[in-house]
């Protein structure tokens, strides 16, 4: 590996990986997850925790507006659908309504980036989740504001 200033390429596949770890991003954030499956449940719960964040869960459509209505969170993973509801349409009018201002990352199982970009979100991860692909983003979103 060959260090740089801001990350570390990796000779063998040659991605950069910020030279950050996961609670650089998250210590002291509250983070909530919509829709997820159980494995990404899981692995984001035990990344963000063991990052020093809050996560906190909303399973439906009606759980995430009831979250986003009672906290603020500074960071939002959101799955492609939420039950039978397209994320998309529904990001685009929790921000039209005011109702969503935070960074919002979705997590899809077919390649959404383009569409998922234009209807609100700040980035779109395929899965299987990475730690560094995640990280990545974090860094691209709390090291732009």
């Amino acid at each position: 590996m060959i260090a740089a200033k801001k990350y570390v390429i990796a000779e063998d596949n040659l991605v950069l990986i910020p030279a950050k770890k996961m609670s650089d991003y998250l210590r002291g954030k509250r983070v909530l997850l919509a829709g997820a499956n159980e494995v990404d449940e899981m692995l984001l719960r035990y990344m963000v925790v063991d990052g020093g964040g809050t996560l906190n869960i909303a399973t439906t459509t009606e759980a995430l507006e009831k979250a986003l209505h009672k906290s603020r969170y500074d960071l939002i993973f959101m799955n492609s659908r939420l039950g039978s509801d397209n994320a998309m349409t529904i990001l685009k009018k929790l921000r039209s309504e005011g109702i969503l201002n935070s960074p919002v990352i979705g997590i899809s199982s077919t390649e959404l980036a383009g569409r998922g970009i234009y209807h609100g979100f700040s980035h779109v991860l395929g899965r299987p989740l990475e730690k560094k692909i995640i990280i990545e983003a974090l860094s691209e979103i709390f090291e732009s504001e």
